[in-house]
């Protein structure tokens, strides 16, 4: 009788875990929006990978990864790589769109930023979702 109840208990836990983690997700400039995505794309030739998230589903959630940014100088193709590991990426608000709950802001940070990716990355800017993309 004991195994029997244990059995009964388990699955009912199991969904209210399942019930309580949020659903709000994140998209960026490659359309595939996730929660808890493991990857970043700022632009067409910068970006974050390797994401590792805390606070998800709070108001403001926090994901460290390594950030790649393309100089583009003298131009994109021929741009050498910064590689900056322990970047910082915070998004906060939620707003609905097409029925799904989407984080609204973003902001990168990093120590070894420059005084102009600082300037680019750093402020909070509104983050995409899917209307965005018509």
């Amino acid at each position: 009788m004991a195994l029997v109840l244990a059995a009964a208990v388990v699955p009912a836990t199991g969904s209210l875990a399942a019930a309580a983690t949020p659903t709000i997700r994140l998209d960026d400039l490659s359309q595939h929006p996730a929660v808890k995505p493991q990857t970043f794309a700022v632009t067409n030739h910068d970006g974050l990978s390797g994401l590792h998230w805390s606070h998800w589903g709070a108001r403001t959630a926090i994901g460290k990864g390594t950030m790649t940014i393309n100089t583009c100088k003298p131009s994109c193709a021929e741009g050498h790589l910064r590689i900056l590991p322990g970047a910082r990426l915070q998004v906060r608000g939620v707003r609905k769109d097409q029925g799904q709950r989407y984080y609204r802001q973003y902001r990168i940070t990093d120590p070894a930023f420059t005084p102009q990716e600082r300037h680019a990355y750093s402020r909070w800017t509104d983050a995409l979702v899917p209307s965005d993309f018509g």
